[in-house]
């Protein structure tokens, strides 16, 4: 099974801990300020009548690569409910790990532990405090006036980048590769130069990373870019 635990009643829970582990169930258990229910995987009953509507974070352990295909049906059930949960995935196997296909389901953090303990919840503390859902920030783009709005200061941007964030909003679980942005930039373009749409990005991130002080678009590696989840609405 995918994953192991106690039943439990999850019907009121916000921190759902799919972990197999129980080294890492007690990780969680640590940095996690509310109570997170360990909810067991392999009560497939449990898991088809919760819709998870009311979570607001969930952990979910890939302890071999035989788990992943699991741990991917499971987030995009999660993401037929809810669309602003903080999904966690926890890589502890030693194989190789592509996070591209959790990213695209909808999983918003994808960490390979290392094996040291002070290491790996370091890691995680610093994670969970970066993740939108213990420091959010609401942010709005204006494509009209081309700007990048918050509560007390406005980014100026240009019309190719209010593109490229207008275009991940509107994305699948805000995902996109590299070719579906240049895309978005230009519909009838055949050839494009990967390494300028980099650059583009790269300035922009930086730009908003000064002005806001968050990592709002991120890489998804060896595939393209992802916007951070509930941060960005577009101004009506």
């Amino acid at each position: 099974m995918l994953f192991a635990g106690c039943k439990t009643d999850a019907q009121n829970s916000s921190v759902f801990n799919f972990a197999y582990t129980k080294v890492l169930v007690d990780d969680i258990k640590h940095i996690v300020s509310t109570v997170a229910l360990h909810l067991d995987g392999s009560d497939v009953a449990t898991i088809q009548v919760q819709n998870f509507s009311g979570v607001e974070a969930i952990f979910f352990e890939i302890y071999s690569p035989d788990s992943i295909n699991d741990c991917i049906e499971l987030i995009k059930r999660v993401r037929l409910f809810n669309q602003s949960a903080c999904i966690f995935i926890l890589v502890t196997h030693s194989k190789s790990f592509s996070s591209i296909n959790c990213y695209i389901a909808g999983a918003d953090h994808c960490l390979k532990l290392p094996t040291d303990a002070s290491e790996k919840l370091s890691l995680l503390t610093r994670t969970l405090q970066e993740s939108h859902w213990k420091s959010s920030t609401q942010l709005y783009l204006d494509r009209t006036r081309l700007l990048l709005c918050g509560t007390t200061k406005k980014l100026e941007i240009s019309y190719t980048e209010m593109t490229i964030i207008d275009a991940l909003i509107h994305a699948p679980e805000h995902v996109m590769s590299q070719d579906s942005i240049a895309k978005a930039l230009d519909p009838n373009i055949v050839f494009y130069d990967p390494r300028a749409l980099e650059k583009t990005i790269s300035r922009l991130r930086t730009k908003i990373k000064k002005t806001y002080g968050l990592e709002l678009i991120l890489s998804v590696r060896a595939f393209g870019y992802r916007l951070r989840r509930a941060t960005v609405k577009v101004q009506i």
